[in-house]
């Protein structure tokens, strides 16, 4: 038994590793002419861990598929995806309001008018030749633009493809909702009647969740884990500021998370950039309570498993991270527009908090920590709205569909 259980987690991580190669490596993906093609976008990056979820699930369920994950925005002129990638970065940074303006004019929008088929044309051709000598039978957009792309080329009878669209947010947005997608996977119960009330059909919609990596279902061994951060039996504050909160926001908050007087351990995930966790650790050297500074984690799924509460903006995946593994969030600054959404979503439900302001960090922290019966229903809120089997529904739609169209092809 434990020698078989040792050969299946070495078959995941060889699985893992081959899907991590794939948008790494995007003509030699493109050149294997895959059976089912996951469009992604490095716009953050969860896009992009959604498609790796659902391209994972895709080989436990059948090795000998034909997979491809790309990054769509290869298919784009460098320089207008540079351009489009400094616009966003800087006004959700920097001009927030800016961007909530952008997100909301755009929320509604005909998709016959210029700007929709503008945004829907970015890319095709050099996407339509890359795919037309064999394309592939499936297609899954996780970021909108392909996904209307894809639509386009669908609609122009250009493509005869399954074109399936999956939102990574708890939004409803036009740049998700195009004529000629065949079935579309959303987070909630709210989101399906929000698409019904724009005349998509009921049967058209999954409620399957936000695909996650699957560690995330996962038993986590709480003792290990808190061995190895050297912490002890107190609650764990999770802060996760990400790369969108300027650093004089990420330092007040790390204050903020200090005034608390309830006993608990801050664990601070820096990510990437190492002036912002050079600014945690000489907050770690003064701190009331104790703290770890991390850089760059790939465990995430252990982390929350340990945490009593997560302090971070509302990107999707995140979130749903954290429904799945049940833990509560108080949500600080979350990118206007899709991030409001998210943060409007779990509050609604009862699994989140929104902190108005920065002050509001700590008066919040301490409530909870010192009502852990209002932390508990928190925490149940999250379980009972966390899908952690997504990615599995995502993948049996998908391999349902390629049987189908494999079949068709031999009649």
């Amino acid at each position: 038994m434990e020698h078989s259980m040792a050969a299946s987690e070495e078959a995941m991580q060889s699985l893992a590793q081959w899907i991590d190669w794939l948008p790494n490596h995007h003509d030699a993906t493109l050149n294997s002419r895959p059976d089912v093609m996951v469009l992604a976008a490095r716009y953050g990056d969860g896009h992009l861990r959604a498609a790796k979820a659902i391209g994972l699930a895709l080989l436990l369920h059948n090795p000998a598929i034909k997979l491809g994950i790309l990054d769509y925005y290869k298919f784009v002129n460098p320089r207008l995806d540079n351009m489009i990638r400094w616009v966003y970065l800087t006004s959700v940074r920097f001009a927030p309001d800016l961007w909530r303006w952008f997100y909301t004019a755009t929320q509604r929008i005909d998709p016959e008018s210029g700007t929709q088929k503008f945004l829907n044309s970015i890319g095709l051709e050099q996407f339509y030749r890359a795919i037309s000598p064999k394309p592939p039978k499936v297609i899954i957009s996780t970021y909108p633009t392909a996904a209307g792309v894809v639509s386009t080329l669908k609609k122009q009878g250009r493509l005869d493809v399954a074109n399936y669209v999956v939102m990574t947010d708890y939004s409803i947005h036009s740049q998700w909702i195009h004529p000629a997608v065949d079935k579309y996977f959303v987070g909630g119960q709210d989101m399906l009647e929000a698409l019904a009330a724009r005349g998509i059909s009921r049967e058209k919609v999954v409620v399957s969740g936000i695909p996650v990596d699957s560690r995330f279902r996962e038993p986590v061994d709480a003792v290990r884990v808190r061995q190895q951060l050297g912490i002890g039996e107190e609650p764990v504050i999770l802060f996760m500021g990400g790369s969108y909160m300027p650093l004089p926001e990420f330092s007040h908050v790390l204050s903020q998370i200090d005034r608390v007087t309830a006993p608990h351990v801050t664990v601070v995930v820096a990510g990437r950039e190492e002036n912002r966790k050079k600014l945690a650790l000489q907050y770690q050297r003064d701190s009331k309570h104790p703290m770890v500074v991390l850089g760059y984690v790939n465990n995430v799924h252990e982390l929350m498993g340990i945490s009593s509460l997560l302090i971070s903006k509302a990107g999707g995946l995140t979130t749903t991270e954290a429904l799945c593994r049940g833990v509560p969030m108080l949500i600080y600054r979350p990118i206007p527009g899709q991030e409001d959404a998210n943060a409007g979503y779990l509050v609604k439900h009862g699994a989140g908090i929104l902190a108005k302001d920065q002050d509001d960090v700590s008066q919040m922290v301490e409530h909870l920590l010192t009502h852990p019966d209002d932390l508990r229903k928190m925490a149940d809120r999250a379980r009972e709205l966390g899908h952690p089997d997504a990615a599995d529904i995502v993948a049996e739609h998908t391999y349902q569909a390629l049987l189908g169209r494999e079949a068709h092809g031999r009649s």
